[in-house]
């Protein structure tokens, strides 16, 4: 193996005649790419195991070859994942009933627009099944199509772009079915139907570019995809005739496409829903708000400039609470710069007060749930927390906190706050993590199958209005007694040391009760909309079984997730690698079969899959990428610009019409009623335009002298304008009366139609 000489058992030669031989490729591509050996490091690494193992080693293999080599794994991972969808029926579930994931590969996108996102599905789909069948690997007459028939369902978080890529999607899908349906009808036809079919996709394609003479003035290239886009088109109108004779149930099959978000985004949506719910608590019931964690400048200003607009704005822009404070405190405790914080001192101090330490959740880098499970944190050990920050205090040189401290003791000190902390305690322990549990459990009693989780949402739904019809569950009493009635699963507390600090500051916390159901409410409400997709009379309501297993989808959306982070990770500690060097070795690692198929190949097969892989190296597929990126942001730019040239341009005209209505502005009551008297179709009428530009006039000059006074806003009615106008333009024009109607507008005599806005509408 490996090139061994016939003389020299123990001597293993890392390249035959200059070729690297192909059991050591696949070696090479599992040691970088299911290993994780950096490239630099293959070779020692192996000549340390073979040293070891008695075995010499001959010759060098540069970083570069090995690269290429795991690419050629990347490739050979391509062909692996054509060939499995070949058959749609196996394409989502294997034999022994595990779902089949494939790793198709990161992309770059020049923007996040739906249509952007599907453009880039379809290509790359295209770009899989080209490669596929320029090989010789090929065995039939394998296209795209195959695949989107495979693909039976869509998961993705709840973001409108993502809804409506499904349904360009989902009618992108139906398409090439309804042109497979066609395509069959068209070859079964006879010649005289064939021929029919020609001459009447002939007619409609001169007729669409406008007749014969246009057609003529075409180019060949022109004419040829206008010919292939008119066939295409009657096609799909044969295919759709074709697919109507079918069954409902055969229409059903064929059309199958379903959309679920994932449960994890449905969970952290609903916390934050009871979270704002939580916030607007406190105004709705005039009670004092949590104590705001102002930063420097809001700090200064609030306290420095009372009543001023700079500390109402920080006021507005600064926020309280246990969310706020939990996510401060992350910054301290567990700061994602291991270098900044207290996170090893708060570990010092914890083991030597409690006896073992306790890891302070990751608010600082934003980790699903971390934020409630940081308020668990705090109300358990509040105390403590207060007394580690006296010690760091004290250990300073000048004996005081910095901001960020001072603001996490205010927070952990007010009362409001703690009825917040409390409140987000008791929701995540009664709901967040059982729900979770049973989410991410591997054993756990709802289906695998996230389609078929419409009951176990209806369940979580009944028990939160459970809680809020009755929050003495968990509100009065011994509720450490309560978990078989307060828990979603009915399974004894996650955390009962926090719930036992609840208990220990229910006298503290009169308005836990309310501030509980208005949490809840707020979860619930939210808990409606993001379950809408398994209420009745929808897709996944109406599917059978049978559908909802062919289409079988996980209940979270972790892989996806995970592989962006995997990629961040990978490319801050490898800054040079390309995005296709990291697909390669991902698509190598994540797909199952992928190293037995690269075995399978026969040398003739190797020597083909090295040269797909040699001239899509050269293609230059990352400078295509980046140069398709800067060439968008190039174009962007050059538009935004346009835009504000011709927003400008529009703002100049208008000013100048502004202008010019002041060399002819009524300076008499008797002037506007001469012009107002004239009648609508006569020389001289008075347009609704011409007051305005009148009142733009004044306008403009009441706030040259007065840049603070409010905007006017007037009414669309030109009689209204008139007055309004007349108020503004009797007497001598002065200041002291355009205030006048400055006043009179601010009492109520206008509409809600901005007179201004209208004008400058009705030019665009």
């Amino acid at each position: 193996m490996f090139g061994i000489k016939e003389k020299k058992e123990s001597t293993v030669h890392l390249k035959e005649k200059g070729v690297i031989p192909n059991n050591l490729c696949t070696l090479l591509c599992e040691l970088v790419s299911l290993d994780s050996i950096p490239a630099q490091k293959c070779v020692d690494a192996f000549k340390r195991i073979a040293s070891t193992l008695g075995i010499d080693v001959e010759g060098d293999i540069l970083p570069r070859s090995i690269n290429r080599v795991v690419k050629e794994g990347g490739m050979a991972a391509k062909i692996h994942m054509v060939e499995a969808f070949k058959d749609a029926s196996v394409s989502t579930v294997d034999k022994d009933g595990q779902r089949k994931e494939f790793f198709l590969g990161i992309t770059m996108a020049v923007n996040h627009t739906s249509e952007t996102q599907q453009a880039e599905w379809i290509a790359l789909i295209e770009e899989l099944y080209h490669l596929y069948c320029d090989s010789p690997f090929c065995e039939g007459n394998e296209d795209e199509r195959d695949f989107w028939a495979a693909v039976c369902g869509m998961h993705t978080d709840h973001a409108e772009d993502q809804k409506k890529l499904f349904r360009l999607l989902q009618a992108f899908k139906q398409r090439l079915e309804r042109e497979r349906h066609g395509e069959k009808a068209v070859l079964s036809m006879s010649t005289p139907d064939l021929v029919r079919l020609l001459i009447r996709v002939s007619a409609e394609a001169v007729e669409s570019i406008g007749g014969q003479d246009a057609w003529e003035k075409l180019s060949d290239e022109e004419q040829k995809a206008l010919h292939t886009t008119t066939y295409l088109k009657v096609v799909q109108e044969i295919g759709q005739e074709e697919f109507s004779k079918l069954s409902p149930e055969e229409q059903a099959k064929i059309d199958l496409f379903l959309w679920v978000g994932c449960c994890m985004h449905k969970e952290m949506n609903a916390f934050k829903g009871g979270a704002t719910a939580m916030e607007n608590f406190w105004s709705l019931n005039n009670l004092p708000l949590p104590v705001r964690m102002y930063n420097h400048d809001n700090d200064a200003a609030s306290s420095l400039a009372p009543g001023t607009d700079a500390a109402k704005r920080a006021d507005e822009k600064s926020k309280g609470g246990a969310i706020k404070v939990s996510s401060l405190s992350g910054t301290i405790y567990r700061h994602k710069d291991r270098k900044r914080g207290q996170q090893d001192t708060l570990q010092f101090f914890l083991h030597e007060e409690l006896s073992f330490c306790v890891e302070f959740p990751d608010t600082s880098n934003t980790r699903f749930q971390s934020h409630a499970q940081a308020c668990a944190i705090i109300i358990t050990y509040r105390d403590l927390f207060l007394k580690f920050l006296q010690l760091v205090e004290d250990n300073k040189t000048g004996r005081k906190l910095n901001h960020l401290e001072q603001n996490v003791r205010k927070g952990l000190q007010c009362n409001y706050t703690l009825h917040e902390f409390a409140a987000v305690t008791l929701y995540h322990q009664t709901i967040s993590i059982p729900y979770m549990r049973e989410i991410r459990g591997p054993s756990g009693s709802t289906e695998h199958n996230v389609l078929c989780l419409g009951p176990f949402h209806e369940r979580l739904k009944t028990h939160l209005a459970k809680l809020i019809n009755n929050p003495e569950i968990v509100t009065e009493g011994y509720i450490l007694a309560k978990w078989q009635t307060a828990m979603f699963d009915g399974k004894p507390w996650e955390q009962p040391d926090a719930i036992e600090a609840v208990l220990k500051y229910l006298p503290e916390l009169p308005h836990l009760k309310p501030l509980f159901v208005a949490f809840c409410k707020g979860a619930l409400e939210t808990w409606k909309r993001f379950t809408s997709e398994f209420e009745p009379g929808t897709a996944i309501s109406n599917a059978s079984s049978e559908q909802k297993a062919r289409a079988s989808m996980a209940k979270t959306n972790d892989l996806n997730e995970s592989q962006f982070r995997s990629s961040r990770h990978t490319m801050r500690s490898n800054p040079s690698m390309s995005l296709s060097q990291y697909n390669a070795r991902q698509m190598f690692k994540k797909n199952n079969g992928v190293p037995e198929r690269l075995r399978q190949m026969n040398a003739d097969e190797r020597k083909s899959l090295r040269k797909m892989t040699r001239q899509q190296d050269e293609s230059g597929e990352d400078c295509l990428n980046r140069d398709r990126m800067m060439s968008s942001l190039h174009q962007v730019a050059k538009e935004n610009i346009q835009k504000d040239q011709r927003v400008a341009e529009r703002k100049k005209k208008s000013q100048q019409r502004v202008d010019a209505a002041g060399n002819r502005v009524f300076r008499s009551l008797h002037e506007l009623e001469v012009a107002s008297a004239v009648g609508k179709s006569r020389k001289g009428y008075l347009t609704n335009t011409e007051i305005d530009l009148q009142l733009d006039w004044f306008r403009q000059e009441d706030e040259h002298e007065n840049p603070e006074e409010p905007t006017m806003v007037c009414s669309s009615k030109r009689v209204e304008r008139s007055r309004i106008l007349s108020s503004s333009g009797q007497g001598d024009g002065s200041k002291e009366e355009v205030h006048g109607s400055h006043q009179e507008l601010d009492d109520g005599n206008c509409t809600e139609t901005d007179s201004e806005a209208e004008f400058y509408g009705n030019r665009k």
